[in-house]
């Protein structure tokens, strides 16, 4: 996770798949000879069970819905700054990233320099904390709502939905966290759809992470 945690685990993939092939590099050409003898080629690429042209349709789909939701869960101020992107990660299956700005502060200009005040500064820092927790739930609810229609993806793989936050450097950051990701096994969303589960026993099988 440089930036965001699809990225740590993107990282992760692709550095167990360069370590296999420069062990395979490293290899005695008779031992490499010998290995493709007895085991065939395989493809390093997507798992077979995945759909990649139906999913690419449905992550175009789910960022969309996102997009939309996200905006309208927060009445002003409240700015996304990047709109959302998906990304398939094999293995790992899919995550979702965007960069937001929960709380938008007075805008210093020209006309106006007056540097912010303290209160504005601790009012500005408990609106994130409470938006920060809100963002969790409405993600939550979000995956809970529309999840199941990642479809593409096999059931025990995972959707995630990163939130990398905002912040002026002049905030009071102490104990705010740079990063919200809300992750679910794909299996639950499924669960959920087939009404095996109520959405309280789906929140549980939810994953929230602040760093």
């Amino acid at each position: 996770m440089k930036k965001y945690l699809m990225g740590m685990v993107l990282v992760a993939a692709l550095g167990a798949r360069f370590a296999q092939t420069q062990t395979a590099a490293t290899q005695p050409a008779s031992a490499l000879h010998a290995s493709a003898a007895v085991q065939p080629v395989t493809d390093v690429g997507a798992p077979a069970a995945v759909d990649l042209p139906a999913l690419r349709g449905q992550l175009q789909q789910f960022s969309d819905y996102l997009n939309r939701n996200l905006q309208a869960a927060f009445v002003d101020p409240f700015g996304l700054l990047q709109d959302v992107k998906g990304i398939y990660l094999p293995g790992y299956g899919v995550a979702f990233h965007m960069e937001a700005n929960l709380i938008v502060m007075r805008t210093l200009n020209p006309w106006d320099m007056r540097p912010y005040t303290e209160e504005e500064l601790r009012q500005t820092r408990q609106a994130k904390l409470e938006r920060i927790q809100r963002l969790k739930e409405q993600v939550s609810q979000l995956l809970l709502d529309r999840g199941a229609e990642l479809s593409a993806i096999p059931p025990d793989q995972h959707v995630a939905v990163a939130v990398h936050l905002f912040n002026m450097p002049s905030e009071r950051t102490e104990g705010l966290p740079a990063q919200v990701v809300v992750e679910v096994n794909r299996a639950a969303l499924l669960e959920a759809k087939a009404r095996n589960l109520t959405a309280e026993q789906f929140r549980k099988q939810v994953t929230f992470l602040e760093f």
